[in-house]
């Protein structure tokens, strides 16, 4: 009934829109006839109705407001563009976006995935500071950001994203809000009101901001709440896959405050987020091993408040000197308090994590000349993390961990030395220094030695990016990157409801270390604009969840208690990864545009040699039957593409595009087994306790291709200085079945049907 009355109202809204011209105050809207005098009119409408949305400073974590640009490979998605995409999660908004797809454990616990890496390896950022949830710890958390908030969503790929944290050697995403504004009101108040349904779900959600201000206070205000019920597949419903949430937040600030020693601004913010989902684990009476016949739910709350601090020097003269002279400094600082629950059936609580996150920054700004100009940045970073756990039966040990960091990095415009030609050399550079403190020492058959870990290092990169002919810029860049191992990679020991697994931890873990190449090339001209990027990634020491199998029986080893997961344990194994990405955009005519995107990884690792096959746990692994050398490495996404022809006028828009999807058969070889094992379950085979089949992990099976067609049409119009917006879209057209490779439950349970989405947006 929901998605009826939307279809209704945007029927209804377009037809108005035809009979009834909109108006600009009291006069109507020049005939079509008069272009350019329709086009000066709706465009400064358009710049009064919007102005409140305008972002003054693009603030993305350490390095926020620096101006640096980059030799880096970017994706920004915002206004029509990312209306289009709306999702459930951030990571299913961004997913086809070059190097960029999702990994799914339903439709809310869906995490992003850059250049085959996920987890704490893609930072993923709220306003420029870290979110503060346990989403990089397991696939089945989510992370805490409703898309319909944002108002413009960043990804930086590959190892350009190592400026903003050691550990992102896989990208960084940022989604702007703005909640402690950084500009003065243009108005004393403006806002925007949205509304999404969608059918594949029976779901909505509604979401409205408030800007404001007088003088030098800027204020506002917004959130979002959100209710879906069980996804649909196309064979039928996916259980335990309905969510419900909110997520609100307000903040103010002083903007522009000049004094004799320069201009300031302070201002703070608070957020409040809770959710409750499901994770599936069945589907048409089948029932992965490990997982819950009644199914698990997550309920999930976070609390966050911050501070921020700018000051920007008095205007000086233009001349520069070797010593830095300093134009901006800023001061943030965050607390976070997380709370998440497993449920299994009943309400039985059978893990609840708790976390408590401080984390704070400062950032100087500074221009310099060294025989050309010089732009830099320099500052510090401090986090200090507390993480608990507790349950009936939870293998997740409670530690502390405290980090910090020290930072620099220029750009040098090299123009007057390659004769005006646009020359650009960015270096950074990072010392970073963790220590893990573990709150519980004991000691089980698989974990032992648990004690407190402190790993440091330095990190960096140096890129260079060039302007060799019209409209045409090339780049390369090269990182080092390093990653301390996490607390649950650590310490865990028992299993983990939500994931199906019991997961082993493994206190001996060194830091990963690893080195990125970067070559890109960027295409702008009048109806050609075009990327593309190549990439290789050399880890060492690459940390991932390993299952494990036994050497005699070639069968998944199952937990001695309940015998009912799969054993995974947190190991480590020499990998490399290289790929390509592209994006091109040919304007056919005026306002049609073809798009197409791509993007490819293979990762492989290297196998454990005769002597690490003989003891410990390398000695149950699925390696241990193999020949040393390298093998494929697990969970790497597919070849992906996009093909989409878009038309966008001022009023009216429209899209048609096909994802698709490779067959990915490359993954780790299966261990030769005594008795049969299979990758797929059907009806007949039901999971039953010690009953279950022999059904190898995920990572062992190969996924089949797909192909996705979705379209979407806008209307677009101005009452007054409003401006309205309505968007109806249609994904998976044909209702195609289609599973997700990274999935641990894909043997069981598929990916979404058709969906019909109706979203309305009114802004001020």
């Amino acid at each position: 009934m929901a998605i009826r009355r939307w279809a209704w109202c945007w029927l209804v809204c377009t037809v108005a829109g035809k009979l009834f011209p909109a108006t600009v105050g009291a006069q109507a809207i020049p005939a079509p006839a008069d272009s350019q005098r329709l086009a000066r009119v709706r465009e400064d409408s358009l710049r009064r109705a919007a102005r409140a949305q305008t972002l003054g400073v693009v603030r993305v974590t350490a390095v926020q407001g620096s101006g640096l640009t980059l030799a880096r490979p970017v994706t920004v998605l915002e206004g029509r563009a990312l209306d289009r995409r709306l999702a459930p999660s951030i990571a299913a908004t961004l997913a086809g976006e070059p190097g960029v797809t999702a990994r799914s454990n339903g439709p809310m616990a869906t995490q992003p995935v850059i250049r085959g890496l996920s987890g704490d390896r893609v930072l993923v950022l709220e306003d420029g500071q870290r979110t503060g949830d346990i989403a990089t710890t397991a696939p089945d958390h989510a992370v805490t950001i409703d898309p319909m908030t944002a108002r413009r969503v960043e990804v930086i790929r590959g190892p350009a994203g190592l400026l903003y944290g050691s550990n992102s050697l896989g990208g960084v995403v940022n989604v702007v809000r703005d909640d402690v504004p950084a500009e003065r009101a243009q108005r004393r108040l403006s806002g925007v009101v949205s509304g999404q349904g969608e059918s594949v779900n029976n779901g909505g959600v509604a979401q409205a901001t408030l800007r404001g201000g007088a003088g030098a206070l800027a204020w506002r205000i917004g959130g979002s709440w959100r209710t879906a019920g069980d996804t649909r597949a196309p064979a039928g419903r996916l259980p335990f896959s309905d969510l419900r949430g909110y997520d609100v937040g307000a903040g103010a600030s002083l903007v522009d405050v000049t004094t004799g020693w320069g201009v300031w601004r302070i201002g703070a913010a608070v957020r409040d987020v809770a959710s409750s989902y499901g994770v599936p684990g069945s589907f048409g009476g089948v029932v992965l091993p490990g997982a819950h016949d009644g199914g698990v739910y997550v309920d999930l709350s976070r609390r966050a408040g911050r501070l921020d601090a700018a000051w920007r020097a008095p205007a000086a003269s233009s001349a520069h000197t070797w010593w830095p002279r300093v134009t901006q400094a800023n001061l943030s600082a965050q607390m976070v308090r997380f709370e998440q629950s497993e449920l299994e059936r009943g309400g039985f609580v059978g893990t609840r994590f708790g976390q408590l996150m401080a984390n704070g920054d400062a950032l100087v700004q500074y221009v310099r000349h060294a025989g050309v100009p010089v732009r830099g940045s320099a500052g510090s970073w401090l986090q200090w993390r507390d993480f608990r756990a507790e349950g009936s039966f939870t293998g997740t040990r409670p530690g502390v961990l405290r980090g910090g960091a020290v930072f620099a990095m220029e750009e040098w415009e090299l123009d007057e030395l390659f004769g005006g030609r646009a020359v650009r050399l960015q270096w950074g550079a990072r010392w970073d220094a963790t220590r893990i403190v573990p709150l519980d020492s004991t000691e089980t058959a698989l974990v032992r030695d648990v004690r407190t870990r402190a790993f440091s290092a330095p990190t960096g990169s140096v890129g260079v990016s060039a302007a060799v002919g019209a409209g045409i810029v090339v780049g390369a860049s090269v990182a080092r990157a390093f990653r301390p191992p996490a607390i649950e990679e650590l310490f865990s020991a028992g299993p983990h409801l939500a994931t199906y697994a019991y997961e082993v931890g493994n206190p001996q873990l060194r830091a990963e270390r690893g080195n990125g190449v970067d070559l890109f090339a960027r295409l702008t001209r009048p109806k050609w604009k075009g990327e593309v990027a190549l990439f290789t990634m050399t880890l060492n020491d690459f940390i991932y969840q390993r299952p494990l199998v036994d050497r005699e029986t070639g069968q998944p080893v199952r937990d001695r208690r309940l015998r009912r997961y799969n054993v995974y344990q947190a190991d480590q194994a020499n990998a490399r990864m290289h790929g390509a990405e592209g994006r091109v955009e040919w304007r056919v005519v005026s306002r049609l545009t073809f798009d197409a995107t791509a993007s490819w990884v293979r990762g492989v690792q290297q196998q454990p040699d005769a002597a690490q096959m003989a003891t410990g746990i390398a000695a149950m692994s699925p390696l241990a039957t193999s020949a040393s050398g390298w093998g494929p490495l697990p969970a790497m996404p597919p070849l992906r593409t996009r093909w989409q022809v878009r038309h966008e006028g001022a009023r009216w828009s429209a899209t048609l595009a096909a994802d698709a999807a490779a067959r990915q058969g490359r993954v780790p070889p299966a261990p030769n087994t005594v008795e049969a094992t299979t990758c797929a379950l059907d009806q007949s085979q039901a999971v039953r306790g010690d009953n279950a089949p022999a059904l190898l992990p995920a990572e062992f099976c190969a996924t089949p291709g797909w192909v996705l067609v979705n379209a979407s049409l806008a209307r677009r119009w101005m009452t007054g200085t409003r401006l309205h917006d309505v968007t109806l879209s249609v994904d998976n057209l044909f209702n195609a079945d289609w599973r997700d490779h990274l999935w641990r439950a894909k043997q069981v349970a598929p990916q979404p049907g058709r969906n019909l989405r109706v979203l309305y947006r009114w802004s001020w």
